[in-house]
């Protein structure tokens, strides 16, 4: 039985979809290519325990990135193949799309879920409201690792000043250290950053219903700054609900912000275990300490 011929812009669709599964196939890769764990737990497990919790944060945001990818290029190379009726234009339009990744996804979803600009309003505050909760925690599970880091290092000097530990254990359990330190630093940098794409996606989302509405993030931000609640939004021509979602984005900014401020400050602890003179020699040839110097 013989085939029958590609109607018209079957052919492009299906080059773009090829690419698609290759974009996926990428996207899933990319999934297992997080940050290495550095660390060998012999000594200090309960240290470790919110590095895990941030290496789990880490995979759950790589997962989520990948399938925005995917269903972005979808997206594009759909259009694309409309637009251009050949399969460089699905080609093209998958690459835009994929590149656009969740953004593009994740607007066109709330605009045919929600067609109430109340209820699609409302569903990014939500959004970004989890966003702002994934910060706090990320936030609170590397401090948990700094504390618990910062007591075992002044342990830790004071059995070698009192002799309490040989060089040998003493250089494994500062290396436990450091690279533990070092690791939730890393972990925290990566959560962060996908974090901030999906952020960044439910924020441009947003932006774009300001826009189709006549109203400039500007406008949005100066009414939430001075305080308008629910019905103040009238004479200022600034929807309420809108109000609502800026305060939202203020506060998952300022959660991200405190997790730069944790970063750094970690980053200046583990510099600060590898120059002390309470060491010694034990920071000689620790490749954590070459790295952060």
């Amino acid at each position: 039985m013989s085939l029958s011929e590609p109607k018209p812009g079957q052919r492009p669709l299906a080059a773009a979809l090829s690419l698609l599964l290759a974009l996926s196939g990428c996207a899933q890769m990319n999934s297992t290519m997080g940050v290495v764990q550095q660390t060998t737990v012999n000594y200090y497990p309960k240290c470790y325990e919110p590095v895990g919790y941030l290496r789990e944060s880490d995979q759950r945001m790589q997962q989520a990135v990948g399938t925005g990818v995917a269903l972005g290029a979808l997206g594009g190379a759909a259009i694309g193949a409309i637009a251009t009726g050949d399969s460089r234009g699905a080609i093209a339009g998958a690459v835009l799309g994929g590149l656009a990744g969740g953004a593009t996804a994740y607007y066109q979803q709330k605009q045919q879920q929600l067609a109430e600009d109340s209820a699609r309003f409302a569903a990014y505050g939500t959004d970004i409201d989890r966003t702002t909760g994934e910060f706090n925690r990320t936030t609170s599970a590397a401090r948990n690792a700094q504390r618990c880091y910062q007591k075992e290092f002044k342990a830790l000097v004071q059995l070698r000043k009192r002799g309490k530990v040989s060089d040998a254990e003493g250089r494994a359990r500062f290396a436990e250290i450091v690279s533990g330190m070092s690791e939730a630093n890393a972990l925290m940098a990566a959560v962060d950053g996908r974090i901030g794409e999906s952020l960044d996606t439910y924020t441009k989302a947003y932006e774009s219903d300001l826009q189709k509405r006549g109203a400039t993030r500007s406008t949005v931000a100066q009414s939430a700054n001075r305080g308008g609640g629910r019905g103040s939004s009238k004479s200022s021509g600034v929807p309420t609900e809108a109000v609502n979602v800026e305060r939202k984005v203020q506060k998952a900014t300022a959660a991200r912000e405190e997790v730069k401020t944790v970063t750094a400050s970690i980053a200046a602890d583990t510099r600060s275990f590898c120059s002390s003179p309470d060491i010694g020699d034990w920071g000689k040839g620790n490749a954590t300490c070459a790295k952060s110097a």
